[in-house]
C-alpha cells in the first residue's frame, strides 16, 4: 500500500509513536519508537530498543504483525499504520534519526508542560533495531467521529 503524502509527512514530524504487537496467544504488547522514516512510499522503518521494548521485539521476531499509532501531543491528531513487519540491526543513520527524533519530541512534550525526569524513561536507543512495516493498512485515530477511518491509498 502506497502511502499518502499528508500521512508519510506526520509520521517523521515529532510525534509520539507506540507500537503495538501481540504474542503467540495473542496478548497485546506494546512499546514505545524513537523515530521513524519512510521508505519506498510503502515501508515505515521505526527504530527501537529491545533492551527497553524486549516483549515487543520478541513478539515481532515470532510473528511480525505490528501496529504502529503516531500521536502529535498537542492535539492528538493520530494515525495507525498496521501490517506485516522484519527487524533488521539499527546502522548509524539509524540512531541518528533516534537522537533527533528524540530531541524534537522532548522539546514538543517539555512545551506542552511535562517534566525532563518524566520524559527520561521514554528514550533509549540501547540495542536498537528497526522495525521495517510494509503497510497493508492506514487508519484515522484522532478521537472524534473519523475515529477508525480508513485511508486510502495514494494514487
Amino acid at each position: 500500500m502506497r502511502i499518502e503524502d499528508e500521512v508519510a509527512r506526520f509520521v517523521v514530524s515529532p510525534v509520539m509513536i507506540i507500537i503495538g504487537t501481540r504474542d503467540a496467544a495473542n496478548r497485546p504488547n506494546i512499546g514505545r519508537g524513537m523515530g521513524a522514516c519512510v521508505a519506498d512510499g510503502e515501508i515505515v522503518e521505526v527504530v527501537v530498543s529491545s533492551w527497553q521494548w524486549p516483549e515487543t521485539v520478541a513478539n515481532l521476531r515470532d510473528n511480525g504483525r505490528l501496529a504502529v499509532t503516531f500521536a502529535r501531543p498537542s492535539d492528538y491528531v493520530s494515525y495507525q499504520l498496521k501490517g506485516r513487519a522484519t527487524l533488521r540491526n539499527a546502522d548509524p543513520s539509524d540512531l541518528d534519526r533516534a537522537q533527533v527524533y528524540a530531541s524534537d519530541i522532548r522539546a514538543v512534550l517539555e512545551g506542552l508542560g511535562l517534566s525532563q525526569e518524566l520524559l527520561l524513561p521514554w528514550f533509549s536507543d540501547r540495542e536498537a533495531v528497526v522495525a521495517q512495516l510494509k503497510v497493508e493498512e492506514v487508519y484515522v485515530q484522532t478521537p472524534g467521529p473519523k475515529a477508525g477511518t480508513a485511508v486510502r491509498a495514494a494514487t
